[in-house]
């Protein structure tokens, strides 16, 4: 693995940056995967995304959803076109060739064996620890 990100925050500033910043990379031929853990694997597996308080006015959220589509992000809300959506990122980082994994410790805390978005993929604790030890950079806190 090139690049591997460590995304545990459930809020969409945090997820958007994790998704595009690896998908940039997977457009420049790094191999990349993104390691959901903690509060972004729980709000993930319930549907349950948030916005940061800097970030929740209706306002900004329309801006998002329209820059977005001017990037070429899938950010478009089925219900909602003005606000944005986490799972048609979520997709499209996984047809790009981003690996998205749940973590396997927060799996099992939380019980969400069985919950996961179909994006997401189960990765042993065994495999997890080969791909940290044989990537090239580590990336976590966005």
């Amino acid at each position: 693995m090139d690049v591997l990100f460590f995304c545990r925050d459930g809020l969409y500033d945090s997820l958007i940056s994790n998704l595009v910043l690896a998908m940039s990379l997977r457009k420049i031929g790094k191999e990349v995967a993104i390691i959901f853990s903690g509060g972004a694997l729980h709000d993930l597996c319930h549907g349950i995304i948030r916005y940061p308080d800097s970030l929740a006015g209706v306002d900004i959220r329309k801006t998002i959803s329209v820059e977005a589509k001017s990037m070429g992000l899938s950010l478009q809300n089925s219900r909602d076109p003005k606000s944005p959506d986490i799972r048609p990122l979520l997709l499209q980082a996984k047809e790009s060739g981003v690996s998205l994994y749940a973590c396997p410790i927060w799996s099992i805390l939380l019980k969400l064996s069985g919950k996961l978005p179909q994006e997401l993929s189960s990765i042993a604790m065994e495999k997890l620890l080969e791909e940290i030890t044989s990537s090239t950079k580590i990336i976590g806190g966005f």
